[in-house]
């Protein structure tokens, strides 16, 4: 049985580009080494002016405590990058045309 899939909604704080900058390397090694380890993920953008916004991020985990535990830890929440974290349950429709990879 897999487990349920989360997507993880992270809007970035006013400001934070810079220190987005810095604190991205902590954040990347934070999701590599970290359980849950995403599935998907890649930062959200402005439409008008490409400038980073926030992050999605699409992990397997068995509830939602888990994954807002996880990610209460990451460096961009710690470090004041994010502002607002929000986590949804996501059924991937047996329809869709990309298939998800089973969690390692």
């Amino acid at each position: 049985m897999s487990l349920p899939v989360w997507a993880v909604h992270c809007l970035d704080a006013p400001g934070s580009a810079a220190l987005r900058k810095k604190l991205r390397p902590h954040h990347s090694r934070w999701l590599r080494d970290g359980r849950p380890r995403p599935l998907l993920y890649g930062p959200l953008t402005a439409d008008a002016t490409g400038e980073v916004v926030g992050s999605l991020i699409v992990v397997a985990a068995p509830d939602r405590e888990t994954v807002e535990r996880h990610f209460a830890e990451d460096p961009f929440r710690t470090g004041g990058v994010w502002q607002q974290i929000r986590v949804d349950r996501f059924d991937v429709s047996p329809r869709s045309p990309v298939r998800l990879p089973e969690p390692a």
